[in-house]
């Protein structure tokens, strides 16, 4: 039966500002249907039917189902701004024009759908595009309240995305299997401070370590060259008393590093063991 001719028929004009819900489906309506005057109609429910275009006037809807129908393309003027769940499963559908500004709920499985940009829809919440095999680009809304990690409110099964990326994770869509990967935990980031504290500590630690190793080398040479030269002193009063051994003469060698004003010099001592 021809969708408005069944609508006029069964909601004349005068009864449709009663209507706060209207459903017409498994009524095996064919063509376009026009709803009008419906003005407080809240939820319509025209599935089942054969149904390949609708009018909709500024009606202040906020729930509705035109799954199982005929519909090639879907669109509805941003004047219908309470629109918040729409079924338009199991269609022909291959675009989708503008819908609602407040959209949360959104099953446009079973379709023809190549590209899908929801970008304007930030209060999405719930997302079922499955079994579109040529589905091969999707479009989030860069801040919203959707999450597609959540696989209860988002199925993508049987299409042709490889893996959908979204601000904070990505998720894989491979022959119709499904697995969730979080790159980066928005939630918990890296606390990049501590690692920086971290790092800082170290390379003032090894700096330390290697200034220690410096004044070790400049200063010791000097230490020593004080003790030699007490030590020849010694050695030389006790050659003018004859208390050297010649028999048990023993040849030591030292090689002494910076001694004065930067100079390197390498010095040979040779000195008798008393």
């Amino acid at each position: 039966m021809d969708a408005n001719q069944y609508i006029n028929q069964n909601y004349p004009r005068i009864n449709r500002t009663d209507i706060t819900m209207l459903d017409i489906s498994n009524k095996n309506l064919t063509n376009t249907i026009t709803l009008d005057y419906f003005n407080i109609t809240l939820k319509l429910n025209a599935s089942f039917n054969q149904i390949s275009t609708f009018i909709i006037e500024q009606l202040p809807l906020q729930i509705m189902d035109f799954s199982h129908n005929l519909l090639t393309n879907f669109s509805i003027s941003q004047d219908n701004s309470t629109l918040q769940i729409i079924n338009l499963s199991h269609n022909y559908l291959s675009d989708i024009g503008p819908i609602s500004n407040i959209l949360t709920h959104l099953d446009v499985s079973n379709n023809n759908l190549t590209n899908l940009d929801l970008s304007d829809y930030v209060h999405l919440t719930s997302l079922d595009c499955s079994a579109n095999p040529n589905l091969s680009k999707l479009t989030l809304p860069l801040h919203s309240y959707f999450n597609p990690k959540d696989l209860s409110n988002f199925d993508s099964r049987g299409t042709n995305l490889g893996i959908i990326n979204t601000t904070s994770f990505s998720i894989e869509c491979q022959n119709g299997i499904r697995s969730v990967t979080t790159p980066l935990d928005t939630n918990n980031p890296p606390n990049q401070s501590t690692d920086n504290k971290l790092y800082i500590g170290i390379i003032i630690g090894m700096g330390i370590i290697i200034l220690a190793g410096i004044i070790f080398i400049v200063a010791v040479p000097f230490e020593v060259d004080s003790s030699v030269n007490t030590f020849f002193q010694d050695s030389q009063e006790g050659e003018e008393g004859g208390d050297w051994r010649e028999s048990s003469s023993v040849m030591i060698g030292w090689e002494a590093g910076v001694t004065s004003a930067g100079d390197d010099i390498n010095r040979k001592i040779n000195f008798k063991w008393p």
